[in-house]
């Protein structure tokens, strides 16, 4: 497996990694310490948090949805912004989960990631990021619970916007094999509760970034003509929008 995205040690924060020193079609490279992608924040301790803003970090962005943050809430310094953006509104995605692992046992992942790019919710999840990184530059963490699916969907639609080829996207999204915990989530274990053997071959979906997952979110952006043509489309990107997020984020500099 080709190694993409930094693994940042620190070892009370899962699955980070810097996207700094991704290089573009245009043979540009992404500016280390802007761009980090992670599991939650909750067993962040103060020293990892310390390196995080050495580094450059000093925006928080979380994709979980209500119930998650209230579960385990994101350990963060006094002076960063934090911005609760969830790909999903609770309710409905419940719903939609629970038939799918009933009806349709071991897809539920896969069915995931279209919904993360055509679901309302979803849309305004990536409007808002992208504005953020847009108007308000700087340094930011994104993140999920484990740092796979939803924060998988997240680094993909922002190196595409910075000009990475899919390929290099791709094995971005597949290193978070080596990375991931294996350990579940309690949001996970109430699934398992609910529905018993009926859940299992969904639950080992939640445990792999598969290069299926990947081709379902590319698929997913085809009738816009791809992941950028659905950022020009759906979320509503303009060309100066895209120049200025490839001006801020990334370097002709191989040493920045």
């Amino acid at each position: 497996m080709r190694v993409v995205s930094r693994k940042l040690p620190l070892p009370t924060v899962e699955n980070c990694r810097d996207l700094g020193g991704i290089h573009t079609e245009q043979g540009r490279m992404v500016r280390p310490g802007l761009l980090v992608r992670s599991a939650n924040l909750h067993d962040a301790r103060h020293d990892d948090l310390e390196t995080l803003a050495h580094r450059g970090i000093s925006n928080v962005i979380d994709l979980r949805t209500d119930p998650e943050r209230d579960l385990k809430p994101d350990r963060l310094l006094e002076d960063w912004s934090f911005y609760a953006l969830p790909t999903f509104r609770e309710t409905k995605a419940l719903r939609l989960q629970l038939r799918d692992i009933v009806t349709r046992p071991g897809t539920f992942i896969e069915d995931l990631y279209p919904r993360l790019v055509l679901d309302d919710a979803a849309v305004a999840c990536w409007k808002r990021m992208f504005r953020l990184l847009i108007d308000e530059p700087g340094g930011y963490l994104f993140h999920c619970t484990q740092g796979k699916d939803r924060t998988g969907v997240a680094a993909a639609l922002i190196l595409a916007a910075l000009e990475v080829p899919e390929d290099v996207i791709r094995d971005d999204y597949l290193q978070t094999n080596l990375y991931m915990s294996t350990e579940m989530s309690a949001f996970v274990d109430t699934f398992e509760a609910l529905l018993g053997p009926k859940a299992h071959a969904d639950i080992d979906e939640f445990l792999v970034a598969s290069p299926l997952y990947f081709q379902t979110y590319i698929d997913a952006t085809a009738s816009f003509g791809g992941p950028v043509g659905y950022l020009r489309t759906a979320i509503g990107l303009s060309e100066a929008d895209l120049r200025a997020l490839r001006d801020f984020y990334l370097t002709d500099d191989a040493s920045n």
